[in-house]
Protein backbone atom coordinates (compact mmCIF):
# COMPACT_ATOMS: atom_id res chain seq x y z
CA UNK A 1 0.00 0.00 0.00
CA UNK A 2 1.35 3.15 -1.38
CA UNK A 3 1.64 6.61 1.23
CA UNK A 4 -0.90 7.86 -0.35
CA UNK A 5 -3.30 5.07 -0.35
CA UNK A 6 -2.15 4.57 3.22
CA UNK A 7 -3.02 8.02 4.04
CA UNK A 8 -6.70 8.48 2.33
CA UNK A 9 -7.35 4.94 4.71
CA UNK A 10 -6.59 6.76 7.81
CA UNK A 11 -8.27 9.93 6.58
CA UNK A 12 -11.95 8.10 5.59
CA UNK A 13 -10.90 5.94 8.66
CA UNK A 14 -10.94 8.90 11.05
CA UNK A 15 -14.13 10.96 9.57
CA UNK A 16 -15.96 7.38 9.91
CA UNK A 17 -14.60 7.57 13.61
CA UNK A 18 -15.95 10.71 14.06
CA UNK A 19 -19.45 10.19 12.67
CA UNK A 20 -19.83 7.34 15.10
CA UNK A 21 -22.49 8.26 17.86
CA UNK A 22 -20.40 6.71 20.81
CA UNK A 23 -17.34 8.97 22.15
CA UNK A 24 -13.74 6.73 21.68
CA UNK A 25 -10.33 7.84 22.66
CA UNK A 26 -7.62 5.92 22.95
CA UNK A 27 -5.55 6.32 26.39
CA UNK A 28 -1.84 5.13 26.88
CA UNK A 29 -0.23 3.32 29.84
CA UNK A 30 1.00 6.45 30.97
CA UNK A 31 -2.68 7.93 30.91
CA UNK A 32 -1.87 10.40 28.02
CA UNK A 33 -4.92 10.79 25.34
CA UNK A 34 -3.22 10.06 21.83
CA UNK A 35 -6.37 9.77 19.80
CA UNK A 36 -10.09 11.34 20.70
CA UNK A 37 -13.24 11.09 18.16
CA UNK A 38 -15.21 14.18 16.90
CA UNK A 39 -17.85 12.90 20.03
CA UNK A 40 -15.30 12.38 22.74
CA UNK A 41 -14.17 16.23 22.04
CA UNK A 42 -17.66 18.05 22.04
CA UNK A 43 -18.98 15.95 25.08
CA UNK A 44 -15.79 17.44 27.47
CA UNK A 45 -15.78 20.53 25.09
CA UNK A 46 -12.35 20.42 24.34
CA UNK A 47 -10.26 21.28 20.86
CA UNK A 48 -8.30 18.74 19.06
CA UNK A 49 -5.12 20.52 20.41
CA UNK A 50 -6.01 20.71 23.59
CA UNK A 51 -7.57 17.18 24.53
CA UNK A 52 -4.58 15.49 22.57
CA UNK A 53 -1.89 14.49 25.20
CA UNK A 54 -3.93 15.75 28.16
CA UNK A 55 -3.51 13.45 31.12
CA UNK A 56 -6.75 11.25 32.28
CA UNK A 57 -6.86 12.98 35.66
CA UNK A 58 -6.32 16.36 34.68
CA UNK A 59 -9.45 15.95 32.01
CA UNK A 60 -11.75 13.75 34.45
CA UNK A 61 -11.16 15.76 37.34
CA UNK A 62 -10.29 14.46 40.55
CA UNK A 63 -13.72 13.14 41.61
CA UNK A 64 -14.70 11.20 38.23
CA UNK A 65 -10.81 9.76 37.84
CA UNK A 66 -11.74 8.57 41.67
CA UNK A 67 -14.99 6.85 40.52
CA UNK A 68 -12.77 4.60 37.69
CA UNK A 69 -9.95 4.44 38.65
CA UNK A 70 -10.72 0.88 39.82
CA UNK A 71 -11.53 0.20 35.83
CA UNK A 72 -8.56 1.98 34.75
CA UNK A 73 -6.07 -0.27 36.82
CA UNK A 74 -8.69 -3.29 35.61
CA UNK A 75 -8.10 -2.54 31.69
CA UNK A 76 -4.07 -1.65 32.30
CA UNK A 77 -4.23 -5.38 34.02
CA UNK A 78 -5.20 -6.54 30.44
CA UNK A 79 -8.90 -6.91 31.56
CA UNK A 80 -11.68 -5.53 29.57
CA UNK A 81 -13.71 -3.04 31.78
CA UNK A 82 -17.46 -2.88 31.16
CA UNK A 83 -19.99 -0.38 33.56
CA UNK A 84 -22.27 1.97 33.70
CA UNK A 85 -21.92 5.45 34.94
CA UNK A 86 -23.91 8.81 35.20
CA UNK A 87 -21.92 11.57 34.54
CA UNK A 88 -23.14 15.60 33.75
CA UNK A 89 -22.98 16.24 29.33
CA UNK A 90 -21.41 18.97 28.32
CA UNK A 91 -24.76 20.75 28.87
CA UNK A 92 -24.61 19.90 32.35
CA UNK A 93 -27.07 17.87 32.56
CA UNK A 94 -27.18 14.19 34.26
CA UNK A 95 -26.37 11.76 31.62
CA UNK A 96 -26.67 7.92 31.98
CA UNK A 97 -23.70 6.13 30.19
CA UNK A 98 -21.91 2.66 29.17
CA UNK A 99 -18.38 2.88 29.33
CA UNK A 100 -16.38 0.13 27.95
CA UNK A 101 -12.13 -0.19 28.42
CA UNK A 102 -10.71 -2.73 25.76
CA UNK A 103 -6.98 -3.06 26.83
CA UNK A 104 -4.30 -2.90 23.55
CA UNK A 105 -1.96 -5.75 24.19
CA UNK A 106 1.10 -6.39 22.11
CA UNK A 107 3.53 -9.09 22.45
CA UNK A 108 1.91 -9.64 26.00
CA UNK A 109 2.51 -6.12 26.66
CA UNK A 110 -0.65 -3.70 27.51
CA UNK A 111 0.40 -0.60 25.64
CA UNK A 112 -2.90 1.40 26.84
CA UNK A 113 -6.39 1.35 26.51
CA UNK A 114 -9.43 1.97 24.08
CA UNK A 115 -12.21 3.83 25.45
CA UNK A 116 -15.93 3.67 24.13
CA UNK A 117 -18.40 5.68 26.02
CA UNK A 118 -22.18 5.27 24.57
CA UNK A 119 -24.75 7.51 26.23
CA UNK A 120 -27.78 5.51 27.40
CA UNK A 121 -29.74 7.64 28.85
CA UNK A 122 -33.08 7.12 26.75
CA UNK A 123 -32.39 3.60 26.76
CA UNK A 124 -32.76 4.06 31.03
CA UNK A 125 -35.67 5.95 31.00
CA UNK A 126 -37.51 3.49 28.25
CA UNK A 127 -36.92 0.81 30.89
CA UNK A 128 -37.77 2.64 33.91
CA UNK A 129 -40.92 3.80 31.74
CA UNK A 130 -41.39 -0.24 31.52
CA UNK A 131 -40.71 -1.45 34.81
CA UNK A 132 -42.88 1.16 35.74
CA UNK A 133 -45.55 0.14 33.31
CA UNK A 134 -44.96 -3.43 34.16
CA UNK A 135 -45.26 -2.56 38.53
CA UNK A 136 -48.71 -0.62 37.17
CA UNK A 137 -50.08 -3.55 35.37
CA UNK A 138 -48.98 -6.04 38.17
CA UNK A 139 -50.48 -4.08 40.94
CA UNK A 140 -53.58 -3.64 38.52
CA UNK A 141 -53.52 -7.16 37.93
CA UNK A 142 -53.59 -7.89 41.72
CA UNK A 143 -56.05 -5.43 42.16
CA UNK A 144 -58.42 -6.69 39.71
CA UNK A 145 -57.04 -10.47 40.44
CA UNK A 146 -56.43 -10.51 36.52
CA UNK A 147 -53.55 -12.40 34.88
CA UNK A 148 -52.40 -13.23 31.41
CA UNK A 149 -51.77 -16.28 29.53
CA UNK A 150 -50.27 -18.24 26.02
CA UNK A 151 -49.85 -20.84 24.09
CA UNK A 152 -47.45 -21.48 21.51
CA UNK A 153 -50.02 -23.98 19.24
CA UNK A 154 -46.44 -24.78 17.36
CA UNK A 155 -44.20 -25.92 20.42
CA UNK A 156 -47.36 -26.32 22.81
CA UNK A 157 -44.79 -23.94 24.79
CA UNK A 158 -46.90 -22.16 27.64
CA UNK A 159 -46.57 -18.86 29.20
CA UNK A 160 -48.74 -17.58 32.58
CA UNK A 161 -47.79 -14.09 33.80
CA UNK A 162 -46.80 -13.54 37.85
CA UNK A 163 -50.36 -12.69 38.46
CA UNK A 164 -52.13 -16.14 36.91
CA UNK A 165 -48.92 -17.82 38.87
CA UNK A 166 -50.57 -16.09 42.02
CA UNK A 167 -54.19 -17.04 41.12
CA UNK A 168 -52.82 -20.73 40.69
CA UNK A 169 -50.80 -20.63 44.18
CA UNK A 170 -47.42 -21.36 42.46
CA UNK A 171 -44.34 -19.07 42.96
CA UNK A 172 -44.14 -15.68 40.52
CA UNK A 173 -42.20 -16.99 37.34
CA UNK A 174 -43.62 -20.95 37.28
CA UNK A 175 -44.28 -21.85 33.49
CA UNK A 176 -46.46 -25.12 33.57
CA UNK A 177 -46.40 -27.58 30.70
CA UNK A 178 -49.83 -27.71 28.70
CA UNK A 179 -50.68 -30.72 29.48
CA UNK A 180 -50.23 -29.90 33.49
CA UNK A 181 -52.27 -26.91 32.81
CA UNK A 182 -55.10 -28.98 31.79
CA UNK A 183 -54.91 -30.55 34.89
CA UNK A 184 -55.62 -27.64 36.92
CA UNK A 185 -59.31 -27.77 35.80
CA UNK A 186 -61.81 -29.55 37.71
CA UNK A 187 -61.94 -32.91 35.96
CA UNK A 188 -65.89 -32.52 35.63
CA UNK A 189 -65.42 -29.58 33.42
CA UNK A 190 -62.43 -30.81 31.69
CA UNK A 191 -64.17 -32.34 28.55
CA UNK A 192 -66.26 -29.53 28.30
CA UNK A 193 -63.84 -26.70 28.17
CA UNK A 194 -61.24 -28.74 26.02
CA UNK A 195 -63.79 -29.02 23.22
CA UNK A 196 -64.56 -25.25 23.52
CA UNK A 197 -60.85 -24.86 22.92
CA UNK A 198 -60.53 -26.92 19.93
CA UNK A 199 -63.92 -25.10 18.80
CA UNK A 200 -62.25 -21.75 19.08
CA UNK A 201 -59.48 -22.91 17.75
CA UNK A 202 -60.95 -24.09 14.47
CA UNK A 203 -63.10 -20.89 13.82
CA UNK A 204 -60.42 -18.34 14.99
CA UNK A 205 -63.81 -16.72 17.24
CA UNK A 206 -62.96 -15.10 20.38
CA UNK A 207 -64.50 -16.55 23.47
CA UNK A 208 -64.91 -16.61 27.23
CA UNK A 209 -66.23 -19.27 29.65
CA UNK A 210 -66.64 -19.27 33.31
CA UNK A 211 -64.02 -22.25 34.83
CA UNK A 212 -64.10 -24.08 37.43
CA UNK A 213 -60.11 -24.73 38.89
CA UNK A 214 -58.16 -26.51 41.75
CA UNK A 215 -55.18 -24.78 42.67
CA UNK A 216 -51.86 -26.47 43.44
CA UNK A 217 -52.96 -26.08 47.20
CA UNK A 218 -55.98 -27.66 46.33
CA UNK A 219 -58.52 -24.52 46.55
CA UNK A 220 -61.54 -24.97 44.22
CA UNK A 221 -62.02 -21.51 42.92
CA UNK A 222 -63.65 -19.94 39.52
CA UNK A 223 -61.91 -18.64 36.75
CA UNK A 224 -63.64 -16.34 33.93
CA UNK A 225 -61.14 -17.26 30.69
CA UNK A 226 -60.95 -14.96 28.00
CA UNK A 227 -59.34 -16.34 24.93
CA UNK A 228 -58.47 -14.74 21.39
CA UNK A 229 -56.47 -17.20 18.70
CA UNK A 230 -53.66 -15.46 16.38
CA UNK A 231 -53.16 -16.99 12.89
CA UNK A 232 -50.44 -16.88 9.95
CA UNK A 233 -50.98 -18.38 6.20
CA UNK A 234 -54.37 -19.94 7.82
CA UNK A 235 -53.06 -21.28 10.57
CA UNK A 236 -53.18 -21.08 14.10
CA UNK A 237 -50.19 -20.21 15.80
CA UNK A 238 -51.12 -18.79 19.23
CA UNK A 239 -54.02 -18.86 21.78
CA UNK A 240 -53.34 -15.62 24.48
CA UNK A 241 -55.94 -14.23 27.07
CA UNK A 242 -56.30 -13.67 30.16
CA UNK A 243 -58.10 -15.20 33.59
CA UNK A 244 -59.72 -13.48 36.58
CA UNK A 245 -60.81 -14.79 39.60
CA UNK A 246 -64.85 -14.29 40.31
CA UNK A 247 -64.41 -17.13 43.09
CA UNK A 248 -65.40 -14.25 45.71
CA UNK A 249 -67.97 -12.89 43.01
CA UNK A 250 -69.79 -16.21 42.51
CA UNK A 251 -69.98 -16.91 46.17
CA UNK A 252 -71.73 -13.28 46.25
CA UNK A 253 -73.82 -13.92 43.32
CA UNK A 254 -75.03 -17.54 45.25
CA UNK A 255 -75.66 -15.28 48.19
CA UNK A 256 -77.69 -12.84 46.54
CA UNK A 257 -80.17 -15.34 45.26
CA UNK A 258 -80.72 -16.97 48.26
CA UNK A 259 -81.30 -13.75 49.68
CA UNK A 260 -83.64 -13.21 46.26
CA UNK A 261 -85.03 -16.50 47.09
CA UNK A 262 -85.63 -16.27 50.87
CA UNK A 263 -87.33 -12.32 50.33
CA UNK A 264 -89.65 -14.05 47.71
CA UNK A 265 -90.26 -16.41 50.30
CA UNK A 266 -91.15 -13.61 53.39
CA UNK A 267 -93.19 -11.82 50.77
CA UNK A 268 -95.70 -14.97 49.73
CA UNK A 269 -95.18 -15.67 53.93
CA UNK A 270 -96.37 -12.09 54.39
CA UNK A 271 -98.74 -12.33 51.78
CA UNK A 272 -100.80 -15.20 53.57
CA UNK A 273 -100.34 -13.37 57.03
CA UNK A 274 -102.06 -10.80 55.63
CA UNK A 275 -104.69 -13.53 54.52
CA UNK A 276 -104.56 -14.90 57.79
CA UNK A 277 -104.84 -12.01 59.78
CA UNK A 278 -107.94 -10.65 57.62
CA UNK A 279 -109.65 -14.28 58.41
CA UNK A 280 -109.12 -13.24 61.76
CA UNK A 281 -110.68 -10.00 61.97
CA UNK A 282 -113.52 -11.23 60.33
CA UNK A 283 -113.74 -14.02 62.77
CA UNK A 284 -113.16 -11.34 65.64
CA UNK A 285 -115.90 -9.38 64.16
CA UNK A 286 -118.36 -12.10 64.43
CA UNK A 287 -117.32 -13.40 67.94
CA UNK A 288 -117.92 -9.59 69.19
CA UNK A 289 -121.37 -9.16 67.69
CA UNK A 290 -122.55 -13.37 68.10
CA UNK A 291 -121.40 -13.30 72.03
CA UNK A 292 -121.62 -9.63 73.02
CA UNK A 293 -124.95 -8.67 71.91
CA UNK A 294 -126.62 -11.69 73.74
CA UNK A 295 -124.45 -10.15 76.45
CA UNK A 296 -125.84 -6.99 76.05
CA UNK A 297 -129.61 -8.07 75.61
CA UNK A 298 -128.61 -10.23 78.88
CA UNK A 299 -127.48 -7.37 80.73
CA UNK A 300 -130.59 -4.72 79.52
CA UNK A 301 -133.44 -7.73 80.85
CA UNK A 302 -131.54 -8.04 84.11
CA UNK A 303 -131.58 -4.40 84.36
CA UNK A 304 -135.34 -4.59 84.02
CA UNK A 305 -135.88 -7.47 86.17
CA UNK A 306 -133.95 -5.43 88.69
CA UNK A 307 -136.38 -2.41 88.39
CA UNK A 308 -139.15 -4.20 88.51
CA UNK A 309 -138.22 -6.81 91.36
CA UNK A 310 -137.17 -3.36 93.51
CA UNK A 311 -140.74 -1.77 92.90
CA UNK A 312 -142.10 -5.21 94.35
CA UNK A 313 -140.47 -4.49 97.53
CA UNK A 314 -138.53 -8.37 96.73
CA UNK A 315 -135.16 -6.62 97.73
CA UNK A 316 -133.74 -10.42 98.08
CA UNK A 317 -134.19 -10.91 94.47
CA UNK A 318 -133.40 -7.78 93.59
CA UNK A 319 -130.33 -8.07 95.15
CA UNK A 320 -129.46 -11.45 93.45
CA UNK A 321 -130.26 -10.10 90.16
CA UNK A 322 -127.60 -7.13 90.73
CA UNK A 323 -125.35 -9.31 91.87
CA UNK A 324 -125.77 -11.53 88.80
CA UNK A 325 -125.41 -8.29 86.33
CA UNK A 326 -122.35 -6.90 88.19
CA UNK A 327 -121.13 -10.76 87.08
CA UNK A 328 -122.18 -9.83 83.52
CA UNK A 329 -120.52 -6.71 83.06
CA UNK A 330 -117.51 -7.99 84.52
CA UNK A 331 -117.46 -10.40 81.86
CA UNK A 332 -118.38 -8.20 79.03
CA UNK A 333 -115.30 -6.51 80.28
CA UNK A 334 -113.26 -9.26 79.98
CA UNK A 335 -114.08 -9.64 76.48
CA UNK A 336 -114.15 -6.13 75.54
CA UNK A 337 -109.98 -6.69 76.52
CA UNK A 338 -109.56 -10.04 75.03
CA UNK A 339 -110.84 -8.75 71.86
CA UNK A 340 -109.20 -5.52 71.95
CA UNK A 341 -105.48 -6.89 72.83
CA UNK A 342 -106.23 -9.61 69.72
CA UNK A 343 -108.17 -6.85 67.16
CA UNK A 344 -106.60 -3.56 68.06
CA UNK A 345 -103.48 -3.68 69.66
CA UNK A 346 -101.86 -5.88 67.41
CA UNK A 347 -101.82 -3.79 64.39
CA UNK A 348 -98.78 -2.14 62.93
CA UNK A 349 -99.99 0.45 61.18
CA UNK A 350 -100.56 3.91 62.88
CA UNK A 351 -103.21 4.82 64.56
CA UNK A 352 -106.00 6.98 63.26
CA UNK A 353 -105.96 10.39 65.17
CA UNK A 354 -108.90 12.63 64.87
CA UNK A 355 -109.80 16.33 67.39
CA UNK A 356 -111.65 14.52 70.02
CA UNK A 357 -113.82 16.33 72.28
CA UNK A 358 -112.23 15.53 76.17
CA UNK A 359 -115.90 16.40 77.79
CA UNK A 360 -116.96 13.91 75.54
CA UNK A 361 -114.40 11.36 76.28
CA UNK A 362 -115.05 11.53 79.70
CA UNK A 363 -118.97 10.98 79.12
CA UNK A 364 -118.88 8.24 77.52
CA UNK A 365 -116.40 6.50 80.08
CA UNK A 366 -118.23 7.14 83.11
CA UNK A 367 -121.70 5.67 80.93
CA UNK A 368 -119.86 2.38 80.74
CA UNK A 369 -119.30 2.30 84.54
CA UNK A 370 -122.12 0.36 86.25
CA UNK A 371 -124.95 2.67 87.71
CA UNK A 372 -125.22 2.48 90.66
CA UNK A 373 -121.03 3.39 90.61
CA UNK A 374 -121.30 6.55 88.46
CA UNK A 375 -122.16 8.83 91.44
CA UNK A 376 -119.10 7.96 92.64
CA UNK A 377 -116.74 9.72 90.04
CA UNK A 378 -116.17 13.16 90.19
CA UNK A 379 -114.46 15.22 87.59
CA UNK A 380 -112.08 18.30 88.41
CA UNK A 381 -110.96 20.49 85.22
CA UNK A 382 -107.51 22.22 85.18
CA UNK A 383 -107.10 23.39 81.44
CA UNK A 384 -109.68 24.85 79.63
CA UNK A 385 -108.86 22.78 76.81
CA UNK A 386 -111.79 21.23 75.12
CA UNK A 387 -110.03 19.11 72.34
CA UNK A 388 -107.13 16.62 72.09
CA UNK A 389 -105.56 14.44 69.56
CA UNK A 390 -106.10 10.96 69.42
CA UNK A 391 -108.18 7.80 68.61
CA UNK A 392 -111.30 8.12 70.76
CA UNK A 393 -112.40 4.50 70.55
CA UNK A 394 -108.69 3.54 71.79
CA UNK A 395 -108.89 5.97 74.53
CA UNK A 396 -112.03 5.16 75.89
CA UNK A 397 -110.74 1.99 76.13
CA UNK A 398 -107.17 2.48 78.38
CA UNK A 399 -109.58 5.13 80.44
CA UNK A 400 -112.55 2.65 81.24
CA UNK A 401 -109.61 0.30 82.26
CA UNK A 402 -108.14 2.52 84.85
CA UNK A 403 -111.66 3.93 85.68
CA UNK A 404 -113.17 0.24 86.50
CA UNK A 405 -109.82 -0.47 88.69
CA UNK A 406 -110.01 2.96 90.61
CA UNK A 407 -113.72 1.77 91.34
CA UNK A 408 -112.75 -1.73 92.46
CA UNK A 409 -110.46 -0.99 94.65
CA UNK A 410 -111.41 2.42 96.06
CA UNK A 411 -113.58 2.19 99.57
CA UNK A 412 -117.60 2.22 98.34
CA UNK A 413 -118.04 4.85 100.50
CA UNK A 414 -114.83 7.54 98.61
CA UNK A 415 -114.82 9.24 95.44
CA UNK A 416 -112.76 8.50 92.26
CA UNK A 417 -111.48 11.20 91.05
CA UNK A 418 -110.83 11.99 87.29
CA UNK A 419 -108.33 14.88 87.31
CA UNK A 420 -107.85 17.09 83.39
CA UNK A 421 -104.88 18.89 82.97
CA UNK A 422 -102.80 19.71 80.36
CA UNK A 423 -98.59 20.38 79.79
CA UNK A 424 -96.53 22.38 77.16
CA UNK A 425 -92.91 20.76 77.26
CA UNK A 426 -93.90 18.33 75.70
CA UNK A 427 -97.50 19.20 74.54
CA UNK A 428 -99.91 16.95 75.96
CA UNK A 429 -103.18 16.12 77.81
CA UNK A 430 -102.75 15.02 81.17
CA UNK A 431 -105.51 12.43 82.47
CA UNK A 432 -104.89 11.66 86.14
CA UNK A 433 -107.32 8.76 88.12
CA UNK A 434 -107.15 8.76 91.36
CA UNK A 435 -108.77 6.55 93.85
CA UNK A 436 -108.17 6.02 97.79
CA UNK A 437 -107.29 2.48 98.13
CA UNK A 438 -104.52 0.28 99.68
CA UNK A 439 -101.94 1.77 96.81
CA UNK A 440 -99.49 -0.51 94.20
CA UNK A 441 -97.03 -2.54 96.23
CA UNK A 442 -93.52 -1.80 95.58
CA UNK A 443 -92.50 -5.02 94.20
CA UNK A 444 -95.55 -5.11 91.66
CA UNK A 445 -94.26 -1.39 90.22
CA UNK A 446 -91.71 -2.74 87.84
CA UNK A 447 -93.91 -5.33 86.38
CA UNK A 448 -97.51 -3.10 86.31
CA UNK A 449 -97.96 -2.56 82.83
CA UNK A 450 -96.91 -5.96 81.89
CA UNK A 451 -99.55 -8.82 80.69
CA UNK A 452 -100.75 -10.86 83.19
CA UNK A 453 -99.80 -8.02 85.78
CA UNK A 454 -102.34 -7.17 88.66
CA UNK A 455 -102.84 -3.65 90.16
CA UNK A 456 -103.13 -5.17 93.74
CA UNK A 457 -101.82 -8.00 95.59
CA UNK A 458 -105.12 -9.53 96.27
CA UNK A 459 -106.79 -12.57 95.03
CA UNK A 460 -107.44 -11.61 91.49
CA UNK A 461 -109.42 -13.12 89.00
CA UNK A 462 -108.92 -12.47 84.70
CA UNK A 463 -106.01 -12.64 82.72
CA UNK A 464 -104.80 -9.04 83.23
CA UNK A 465 -105.05 -7.66 80.36
CA UNK A 466 -106.31 -4.19 82.10
CA UNK A 467 -103.05 -2.24 82.59
CA UNK A 468 -101.16 -3.72 79.40
CA UNK A 469 -103.98 -2.32 77.08
CA UNK A 470 -103.53 0.74 78.78
CA UNK A 471 -99.98 1.06 78.40
CA UNK A 472 -100.50 -0.58 74.62
CA UNK A 473 -103.07 1.97 73.42
CA UNK A 474 -100.26 5.24 75.08
CA UNK A 475 -97.68 3.45 73.23
CA UNK A 476 -99.78 3.74 70.06
CA UNK A 477 -100.18 7.50 70.60
CA UNK A 478 -96.69 7.60 71.01
CA UNK A 479 -97.74 8.59 74.96
CA UNK A 480 -97.25 6.81 78.31
CA UNK A 481 -99.01 5.85 81.70
CA UNK A 482 -97.46 5.53 84.80
CA UNK A 483 -97.85 5.76 88.61
CA UNK A 484 -97.68 9.42 90.33
CA UNK A 485 -96.58 9.43 93.56
CA UNK A 486 -98.74 11.59 96.02
CA UNK A 487 -98.87 12.42 100.01
CA UNK A 488 -102.35 11.00 100.33
CA UNK A 489 -102.85 7.51 100.40
CA UNK A 490 -104.34 5.73 96.90
CA UNK A 491 -103.03 5.20 93.80
CA UNK A 492 -103.12 8.05 90.69
CA UNK A 493 -102.62 6.36 87.42
CA UNK A 494 -100.93 9.36 84.58
CA UNK A 495 -102.22 9.27 80.91
CA UNK A 496 -99.86 11.65 79.07
CA UNK A 497 -101.58 11.98 75.43
CA UNK A 498 -98.76 13.90 73.39
CA UNK A 499 -99.96 16.26 70.87
CA UNK A 500 -98.17 16.46 67.57
CA UNK A 501 -97.59 19.94 66.57
CA UNK A 502 -100.30 21.89 65.32
CA UNK A 503 -103.20 19.66 67.05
Amino acid sequence: MSDQQHNDLSYYMRRLVDHVPSMLAYWDKDLRCRFANKAYKVWFGLTPEQIIGIRMEELLGPRLFALNESYIRGALAGQEQLFERIVPGPDGVQRHSLANYLPDIVDGQVQGFLVQVTEITRLKETEAALRASEAFLDQTGRMASVGGWEVDLRTNAVKWSDQVCRIYDLPPGYQPTREEARQFVDPEAREWLLAKVASGTQSGKPWEAEVPVITAKGRRIWLRCFCEVEFKDGQAVRMFGAVQDITELRSREAELRQEQSLRRRIEQQVVELDRLLKERSEMLDVLAHEVRQPLNNASAAMQSAKASLTGLQDMAAAQRVDRAQKVMNQVMANIDNTLAVAALLAQSAPITRQDTDIDTLIGVVVADMPADERERIQIERLTSTRTASMDMSLMRLALRNLLANALKFSPPDEKVTIQISDSDAPLALIIDVVDHGPGVASDIRPHLFERGAHTHQQPQTGHGLGLYIVRRVMELHGGQVGLVDRETPGTTMRLSIIQAPGS
